[in-house]
């Protein structure tokens, strides 16, 4: 489908006549007619308000392609499991280190006693 037709077809989906929509972008009905029926190209600044006025992405209305996005899901299972993941993680290097010092504790209490209390 060429820019002409993706433009016609959106004004008509939307409603709008030829009239209303030079209105709405400030130009004549002569050039909505040109871009539909192939004997002109809006500039870039009418493509950029096309692209609001018909809520779709510039690259549809120059090229047909609608750029999708993959939306950030904020409870998505994935990003739960990656969450929990990161807290498990958490906790055993909380543990970890929690029983590091502890070691340490240990031996600087069984080599004091054995210092000051053992004699040798």
């Amino acid at each position: 489908m060429s820019i002409s037709e993706r433009l016609q077809k959106l004004r008509k989906h939307e409603g709008y006549s030829q009239e209303q929509l030079a209105e709405k972008l400030g130009v004549t009905r002569q050039a909505i007619s040109k871009w539909e029926s192939n004997q002109g190209n809006p500039d870039i600044n009418n493509i950029i308000k096309l692209s609001e006025i018909y809520n779709v992405s510039t690259d549809y209305l120059l090229k047909g392609e609608e750029q999708i996005s993959k939306p950030i899901e904020i409870n998505s299972k994935e990003n739960k499991e990656n969450i929990k993941s990161g807290k498990t993680f958490n906790k055993l290097l909380f543990i970890a280190g929690i029983s590091a010092i502890a070691i340490l504790f240990l031996f600087t209490f069984t080599f004091l006693i054995k210092t000051f209390l053992g004699g040798h």
